[in-house]
């Protein structure tokens, strides 16, 4: 095993975790730093590097550029590894350090370029995603990829679920992915044909639209927001609700409702709701300011059966 402590990783979110441990447990983690705002990931890193031995660096934006120079005059530091890290690597330290930074990110590259690709991956219903580990350039996600895995994407997959099957993932990748670097593997240049960038998700991508959206379409936003958004956003009577957990029934009407309208809600059947195309969807568990609940239990708010659901 190399004991040589080589490896800082720059994280902000708990995707970082498993790898964390690998990398300590191979002997290669010297450092982690966290956004000193992030209280959730600093209570976690906290501990982990007191029992660890582990440096920790709480870094400030306004004085990224100064703690990356910290970190790097370290001469036996080899790689930077970013994950989930909110912050762009300063362009004169990528230049003056070629090699040194790689990014993982959790979705395929060229094809899934932005802030959140488990948001995007799920609820644009892709069949497989993955983990692309790049090096870090001046554009941000546009870095030779020197390795990629693919994972299946499963429908009934939420936001927080494919989060941790590719926590796991990136932590399986790191030998293999010491191999090439070791070998001075550059990896290989990105399709620009096949890139798309989807900006962080805005309270329109997180809204249903109910005219527009078919019951697999909203089951797949559903559990892209599940549970970061505590669900999809819909509104009945000024109510804000958001549904979170959801599924398909097979029953068609005859007589299609307009979408969004309440085809049923009791306590036996829940609560069953028109989409477009005639697809219908039952809603297990919603949100509100009153707490999580099951689908029925907004009888309680007086709704009842022809009623509907607006979009946002």
């Amino acid at each position: 095993m190399n004991t040589t402590r080589d490896i800082v990783v720059l994280c902000n979110n708990r995707m970082a975790f498993p790898a964390i441990q690998t990398l300590h447990s191979l002997g290669r983690l010297h450092a982690i730093g966290v956004p000193s705002e992030n209280e959730d990931v600093k209570a976690f890193c906290s501990v982990f590097a007191a029992k660890a031995g582990i440096k920790l660096i709480w870094i400030e934006k306004s004085k990224l550029e100064v703690h990356l120079q910290e970190i790097i005059k370290n001469i036996g530091i080899k790689f930077i590894f970013t994950m989930t890290f909110p912050w762009k690597v300063p362009e004169e330290i990528i230049e003056k350090h070629p090699n040194l930074f790689y990014n993982f990110h959790y979705g395929l590259l060229p094809e899934m370029r932005g802030a959140d690709p488990v948001f995007e991956s799920i609820r644009k219903q892709k069949n497989e995603t993955g983990i692309s580990v790049h090096s870090i350039e001046k554009a941000i996600d546009k870095g030779k990829v020197v390795l990629k895995k693919t994972l299946p994407l499963h429908n009934d997959f939420t936001h927080g679920m494919l989060s941790t099957n590719l926590s796991y993932l990136a932590s399986y990748m790191l030998p293999e992915l010491f191999t090439l670097l070791h070998n001075n593997d550059k990896g290989v240049s990105q399709d620009e044909s096949l890139a798309r960038y989807y900006k962080k998700p805005t309270i329109a991508d997180v809204s249903i639209q109910w005219e527009k959206q078919d019951s697999k379409s909203i089951q797949a936003l559903v559990n892209a927001c599940n549970p970061w958004n505590k669900g999809a956003y819909t509104q009945w009577n000024g109510l804000n609700i958001r549904l979170l957990e959801v599924s398909q029934t097979n029953t068609i009407t005859d007589y299609p409702k307009a979408p969004g309208t309440i085809l049923e809600i009791n306590e036996n059947n829940g609560l069953i709701i028109q989409c477009y195309d005639n697809t219908q969807l039952r809603i297990n568990t919603v949100y509100t300011e009153e707490g999580f609940m099951s689908g029925h239990k907004l009888l309680a708010f007086g709704i009842k059966n022809g009623e509907q659901f607006a979009s946002l």
